[in-house]
């Protein structure tokens, strides 16, 4: 993994993991994430937190066997009552999140999977804010042996680690025709943005691409039954296809463009 370096080969290995090591993050990993997090956290206007050594927040999940030594989250904070906040929620976090994965490090988006109360304790929350969600973050069971693995073989891991749905389906609101001549930029974003993780897995975003502008836009998919997180989940998608087409800029908000440079 050493020689691999970009945020699209995160994309490409990154999965939700479950299961932890007990070994802890060390002072050194932690100030390597502090100094992912502060410029993010300026940039957007966020209060994005690493927590460790907390396993009391995750003591139920931890004992029904849905997460095995999980101690250590991301507290993802932001202004109260701002939609706008919790889609730049979902695009900075995930960077941070493709961060740990390019040092090793396995991550978990979570919302039910905690003690929210318990989390919030551990963290600094001001009272123009709220916390919208965690990532639990450690070192993946077995993560010795992992880290012998080659990029192929964790690239493997990532396309059969779980079911998604398929490029058609991620541009339902698209024709045949309309697929066939949109730019391999598209084609490549819309892919980096199949492998991005939503809340239940329910990948409850589509994307179109306008050939007369040259610009793609994302859209909130109302069926996909996600509305809690969907936000969340679209500035998720959006980092994604941003990785994955390149360079360009997206606007934020549900039917936003990108212009790809």
């Amino acid at each position: 993994m050493a020689e691999h370096t970009q945020l699209i080969d995160a994309v490409n290995i990154r999965t939700a993991i479950r299961s932890y090591d007990s070994d802890p993050i060390d002072d050194d990993a932690a100030r390597q994430l502090e100094m992912t997090l502060d410029p993010i956290n300026l940039l957007s206007g966020l209060h994005i937190q690493l927590v460790r050594d907390r396993p009391q927040v995750f003591a139920e999940a931890n004992a029904s066997g849905h997460l095995k030594n999980a101690a250590n989250y991301l507290a993802i904070v932001g202004p109260k009552d701002d939609d706008e906040a919790k889609e730049r929620a979902g695009f900075y976090a995930e960077r941070v999140v493709l961060a740990a994965t390019l040092r090793g490090l396995g991550t978990l988006w979570v919302a039910g999977s905690w003690d929210r109360a318990e989390a919030a304790r551990h963290c600094h929350v001001r009272r123009d804010e709220e916390l919208y969600l965690g990532v639990v973050i450690g070192h993946p069971e077995h993560h010795l042996e992992r880290l012998q693995e080659s990029y192929d073989e964790l690239v493997e891991v990532q396309r059969t680690h779980r079911p998604t749905k398929s490029y058609e389906e991620f541009t339902a609101g698209m024709t045949d025709d309309e697929r066939a001549a949109a730019p391999e930029w598209f084609r490549a974003g819309v892919e980096a943005a199949m492998k991005a993780p939503s809340a239940m897995n329910r990948q409850p975003v589509t994307f179109s691409y306008d050939a007369d502008a040259d610009t793609a836009a994302a859209h909130i998919d109302p069926s996909a039954g996600d509305e809690h997180w969907a936000l969340n989940d679209l500035g998720i998608a959006k980092l994604h296809f941003q990785i994955g087409a390149g360079q360009g800029q997206w606007a934020w908000g549900d039917g936003g463009l990108f212009i790809h440079r």
